[in-house]
């Protein structure tokens, strides 16, 4: 019977991610186009993901326009998550959008926040560790939409290069050859006489 139980019963193999502890987290968490921004501040490391839904079906997102801030603060000195008091600021510029304060960090020692930010703002978060003597931390972030895809310029870059280059070779040469060919009826004309 005993033997019955230690082989029936299931097991999860949970695995770390960011030095927290995830179950099956990657294969069964929605699986979107993120950006992540660290930054730090004293001896904490701040970790800012953010989750836009840009570039994929909206119609199949229950809140298509919603961005997602996810924040992890871990002290590289001693190891550990910060899971205390929390200011948590979006600002755009300097003009703050969002202000929320969090008594604690939600599941998995995440701090979260959801809301509608337009594709045209220059944004940042700012946060203030309450449990650490106010310390505070700020973190520039884009959204997928404002990122610039550079590998149109660098092919177009490419193209006009080698093309400059094709269009200098050719007419250098045209120079050569038209310089050979003189110098050869020079040396004909000079023969002939």
């Amino acid at each position: 019977m005993l033997m019955l139980q230690c082989f029936s019963t299931v097991q999860l193999f949970g695995h770390h991610f960011k030095g927290l502890p995830h179950y099956n987290y990657f294969e069964n968490y929605p699986q979107v186009p993120e950006e992540e921004f660290l930054g730090q501040v004293g001896e904490y490391e701040l970790s800012l993901v953010v989750y836009d839904f840009q570039g994929i079906d909206r119609a199949n997102v229950s809140d298509p326009d919603k961005v997602r801030l996810f924040l992890v603060i871990f002290n590289l000195r001693e190891n550990r998550v910060y899971g205390g008091r929390l200011h948590f600021e979006v600002l755009d510029r300097e003009a703050v959008l969002v202000s929320h304060r969090f008594e604690r960090a939600e599941l998995e020692n995440l701090y979260s926040l959801h809301r509608e930010l337009p594709n045209d703002g220059q944004y940042s978060i700012r946060v203030t560790l309450e449990d650490e003597e106010g310390l505070v931390g700020e973190i520039p972030f884009y959204l997928s939409s404002q990122r610039t895809h550079w590998g149109r310029f660098i092919a177009v870059g490419l193209i006009i290069l080698v093309s400059i280059t094709a269009i200098g070779a050719r007419r250098k040469r045209i120079q050569m050859d038209r310089r050979s060919n003189r110098q050869a009826g020079k040396k004909e004309r000079h023969a002939a006489c």
